[in-house]
């Protein structure tokens, strides 16, 4: 696919596979249909199953063959060859395998000259998620598909209209401008894949049948920068000192009265009114308010509603409203928001922007000094691929990078490297007005409401053009806040980063050594860069082993890092560090000839020097990260961890109580903050939750600056609309879970998971309480299970957007997941039925964090936080079960430490599954039974 290809294309072909896994690990393909597409439109098609074994329920989920089908079917020989006489004379194909590879169709095709039609996909709309067909299918078609089954030759038909799609209006340069850039460098990247793309778009309506549409009208272009936006000029700033019109909290019903009149099927709920009447009196009071909301309160509106008619009323004011999760940005900014202007047209003048942290952004000046003419093939197509995402950065960024894509483009972290250096979260300045980061950030200053996500928020006051704009915040979501805050200060070092710094400017500096016209002053520090660099890979790849044999388990994930240690220089690892902090700080001052005026001079090019600056820069913010995890090492109160892989390591540090911070640095700074979530409380008390935060007991919040007004602090628990329908049940014969229980608990776990799959005829989420669990039932299911419900198996590193989608659609399939199922999911009605707890989410004690708490916190504290934490977590794994009034069904324990545990439930416990009610059995118990 990213070799060149020079032969003409005249026929084009699509194939579609569908792919089943064997017994001995061996892929194959039971269902293949190919449509051939001549240059007069003419298309003809070719389908055949493959004669195959039963297939495995989700295989059967997929394209519905039964057994009969299939095992009447031809032989793998027999349709390979029909097959290849259908494609003769076809140098090339567009191939789709769902849930596989393309890999799988080269023998049958006898063809390795295969273009994914997936990747096309992920390559040219990233903003889609997964490619899976059915989200493919619901994206071109702009409608909801109730199945997720493709028979074989729908599958080809839907890649034609992928095709269809892409290049008539994706790509189209009339209506997406931009597009003839991306035509240019696709088409001098020597590939296949650049070859194919240029030549439908100049010969779509050849293939397509029609004259009306023209892909290719302009002029292809190499100069990609003329079609970036620029950051719109910055405007005079209202002022906020002006006393506030308040919200009467008994005008609040009113807003939703209003909005059942005009919304369909919306109705006044009372509990929503009350949550909207706390925003309002935290809001009009200038309070810091903790409010937990059940499920089906309707939050999201409960908060939008008053939020938007305080900003109609004070038309100098400005909120923030800051989410964990990107699901809810959306919702928030694509639904709620425009049902809110919608319904309620005075609501529209109001400026609103959606900011997100500015490593999610590409820089545009960055990415400019990569691109040069050496860059072909994959690398070309690499950066070309980080140009779309700064054309579309409103609708995708850097974090949608699917697996696939990472898959075909990361070999020698070509794909990693690219990402690390044009991420605009360092080394792009407000001065590139071109940059999306800077454009939105530039909007975000303008605009009176801001959704925005923890990180951005806590980072928001160091932003200088936003910086003191923002004095009213809600933080949904914001059981995750403090790990937020944490996340987002502590400091990390990653070997593979500085390795790659430092080989391009050890690289640039061979060349300046090399060149004649090179100053003598200046050619000497280049030759003392490289042995800079020569030290500092020298002191990584020593340190590496130091740490490995400081704790052999840091090969396998990350360990606390013990300081003082025989493997370490004279017994302490801050001397190591210390080592190569001072090697990092000499590559920057050696290699200051790049900065300056002078650089113009040296026989280099501006991009290549401009990008050697970006390297310095990158260079020196990790020498600073490394200072401060190397200081925190012997500190109370810090936390520090490492993680060694087979070619490098990574280092990272903070602070364990992060409430002194949030207190002092966000509440304070701002005047008001309402911290909301669905599960905020243990035992109905919000003591827990408020000593996380640092907001003490009182009802008047007092900060370190006695000067600084205190501000009312209050709690409210609004209930749900309805009662929760479902039991909690623990096993009577269910062993601990405990570590040295292990082999005990999976063998019981492996045993009872499949009858409680079957007795409630799938509709199940197995939540487990690490990938390390999740993968140990995996590879054994895989293997063993044999009944009629599709597993569907979270994998690392990879989205869960296709496996929500996919369990949504396939009523009776099965969902294993780790922390991304625990919370923030919607299941209603049939498709979950019943959530099986593997094992109670106890915070792992072993990891960093949680021994650095240990050291630091009283044994009461660290004791109250650690239940804590695990009743939040579990409340929010049994939440997943209801999420509305009609939902019902049963959630299973298989840990009886729960029965010892029983204030983490947060209902009365059942003791053996002989003893749940009537209604809460699956379909099937009673023939089980």
């Amino acid at each position: 696919m990213f070799r060149p290809f020079t032969t003409p294309i005249e026929d084009i072909a699509i194939v579609f596979g569908h792919e089943r896994s064997l017994s001995n690990g061996e892929k194959r393909i039971y269902s293949v249909a190919a449509l051939r597409i001549s240059k007069d439109a003419t298309v003809s098609e070719f389908t055949s199953h493959i004669r195959s074994e039963k297939l495995r329920a989700r295989e059967f989920a997929h394209s519905q063959l039964g057994e009969a089908k299939l095992k009447k079917a031809p032989d793998e020989i027999t349709v390979s060859g029909h097959l290849q006489d259908f494609l003769e004379g076809v140098d090339h194909i567009v191939g789709y395998v769902p849930n596989g590879h393309i890999i799988s169709l080269e023998p049958l095709c006898n063809n390795e000259r295969i273009i994914d039609a997936a990747l096309l996909a992920d390559y040219f709309m990233p903003w889609t998620g997964a490619a899976t067909a059915k989200s493919l299918w619901e994206y071109i078609h702009k409608q909801e598909r109730q199945k997720i089954s493709f028979s074989a030759l729908e599958g080809a038909e839907l890649c034609v209209d992928l095709l269809k799609h892409l290049f008539s209006t994706v790509l189209n340069d009339t209506s997406f401008p931009a597009a003839s850039a991306l035509r240019y460098y696709l088409g001098t990247s020597s590939t296949l894949f650049g070859t194919f793309c240029c030549h439908m778009l100049e010969h779509y309506g050849d293939y397509f049948g029609t004259s009306l549409i023209t892909p290719a009208s302009k002029s292809e272009t190499a100069d990609w920068e003329q079609f970036l936006e620029k950051a719109p000029k910055k405007e005079k700033i209202d002022s906020q000192t002006e006393a506030y019109r308040e919200l009467p909290e008994d005008e609040i019903q009113q807003l939703y009265e209003q909005l059942a009149h005009k919304r369909k099927g919306y109705s006044v709920r009372k509990p929503q009114v009350d949550y909207a009447s706390h925003v309002a009196r935290a809001i009009n009071t200038n309070a810091v308010a903790c409010i937990e909301a059940g499920t089906g309160t309707g939050k999201t509106l409960g908060y939008l509603l008053p939020v938007m008619e305080f900003l109609k009323r004070n038309p100098s004011q400005r909120i923030a409203i800051a989410t964990y999760t990107k699901s809810l940005q959306k919702q928030l900014y694509g639904n709620e928001l425009d049902s809110c202007r919608e319904l309620f047209g005075q609501y529209n003048d109001i400026p609103v922007a959606l900011i997100k942290g500015k490593s999610n952004y590409v820089c545009a000046h960055k990415l400019n000094d990569i691109l040069s003419p050496l860059l072909n093939g994959v690398e070309l197509l690499a950066w070309l691929y980080f140009a779309n995402i700064c054309y579309r950065y409103r609708i995708t960024d850097l974090d949608d990078i699917s697996p696939r894509m990472r898959a075909y483009f990361d070999e020698g972290r070509i794909l990693s490297n690219f990402a690390q250096e044009v991420s605009a979260g360092s080394g792009c300045f407000s001065t590139h007005k071109q940059c999306p980061g800077n454009i939105v950030t530039a909007e975000a200053a303008q605009s009176r409401l801001v959704i925005t996500n923890h990180n951005k928020l806590v980072l928001m006051e160091s932003d200088p053009q936003l910086s003191d704009l923002f004095k009213h915040c809600i933080i949904d979501e914001a059981n995750h806040f403090e790990d937020a805050v944490r996340t987002t200060l502590s400091p990390e070092v990653s070997t593979s980063d500085i390795s790659f710094y430092c080989r391009y400017l050890r690289e640039q500096c061979r060349k300046l050594i090399l060149a004649p016209s090179t100053p003598e002053p200046v050619e000497l520090k280049a030759e003392a860069v490289v042995s800079e660099i020569a030290y500092t890979i020298t002191k990584i790849n020593a340190l590496r082993d130091q740490f490995k044999q400081m704790n052999q388990a840091a090969a396998y994930g990350a360990v606390p890092v013990t300081p003082a240690h025989k493997a370490f220089t004279q017994g302490d690892v801050v001397n190591d560090l210390k080592i190569l902090n001072k090697h990092l700080e000499r590559i920057h001052e050696l290699s200051a000839f790049f900065t300056g005026k002078k650089a113009k001079d040296l026989p280099l090019g501006y991009k290549t020097i401009s990008r050697c600056r970006t390297m310095r820069t990158l260079l020196q913010e990790v020498s600073v990260n490394l200072m401060m995890i190397r200081k925190g090492l012997h500190e109370d109160g810090t936390w520090n961890s490492v993680h060694v892989f087979p070619r490098n390591w990574i280092l990272c540090g903070g602070q364990v109580y992060m409430g002194a911070f949030i207190r002092e640095s966000i509440i304070k700074e701002r005047d008001t903050i309402i911290l909301t979530s669905a599960t905020l409380t243990h035992q109905s008390s919000f003591t827990p939750y408020r000593r996380t935060l640092g907001l003490g007991k009182s009802d008047l919040l007092q900060f370190s600056d006695k000067e600084a007004p205190p501000k009312p602090c209050f709690v409210a628990r609004v209930a749900p609309p309805f009662t929760p329908d479902y039991s909690l049940v623990v096993p009577s014969d269910a062993p601990s879970a405990l570590y040295e229980h292990k082999k005990i608990w999976l063998e019981y776990t492996l045993s009872v998971l499949p009858k409680l799959i079957e007795y409630n005829d799938g509709a199940t989420l197995v939540l487990c309480a690490s990938y390390e669990d999740l993968e140990a039932l995996r590879k054994n299911l895989e293997a063993t299970y044999d009944g009629s419900y599709p597993l569907l198996f979270q994998r690392k590193g990879e989205p869960a957007t296709a496996l929500i989608e996919e369990f949504r659609t396939t009523r009776e399939s099965v969902l294993f997941g780790v922390e991304t199922f625990w919370h923030g999911v919607d299941f209603p009605g049939n498709t979950l039925t019943q959530v099986v707890i593997t094992r109670l989410p106890f915070p792992a004690p072993n990891s960093p964090l949680m021994d650095a708490r240990k050291r630091f916190l009283p044994d009461g504290v660290f004791w109250e936080r650690y239940r804590y934490e695990t009743a939040i977590k579990f409340r929010q794994g049994v939440g997943r079960l209801i999420r509305r009034e009609t939902d019902s069904g049963l959630v299973v324990v298989l840990d009886n430490r729960l029965l010892k545990n029983q204030r983490l439930a947060p209902c009365q416990i059942i003791q053996g599954m002989r003893n749940i009610p009537e209604r809460h059995r699956g379909r099937s118990w009673k023939k089980a039974e």
